[in-house]
């Protein structure tokens, strides 16, 4: 897995490519996510668009960042989430949990930002 991350309307969208699978990539990018997170940022963007599979390593680190987000008012945005990726997340009913849009419109209008 890699990812860049850039600044979206004030917000920090991350751009996953390839598995997310757990490992060192994902350490990095979880802790990438919290430092994000402790310079104040309450909602995050994960576009999803590359990703082409993910397990539950890969879960359980989205789900602490939704959780962290989450106690302090905020939350984890997710875009370009495709149909493998898609029907992990409805197996498993994260699909009723997590913010999933279809594009960045989505979100601006979710959050009332102005573009």
């Amino acid at each position: 897995m890699t990812y860049f991350e850039k600044n979206v309307d004030g917000l920090p969208v991350f751009k996953l490519e390839g598995k997310i699978m757990g490992g060192t990539e994902c350490d990095k990018l979880c802790h990438r996510l919290m430092a994000v997170i402790a310079t104040g940022h309450s909602h995050l963007v994960m576009d999803f668009e590359k990703v082409q599979w993910m397990n539950s390593a890969g879960i359980g680190m989205l789900i602490q960042c939704v959780t962290r987000l989450r106690r302090n008012g905020g939350d984890l945005h997710f875009l370009g989430v495709h149909d493998r990726v898609g029907h992990y997340f409805r197996i498993t009913k994260l699909d009723t949990v997590l913010k999933i849009y279809d594009n960045m419109n989505e979100v601006r209008k979710k959050l009332q930002l102005t573009y």
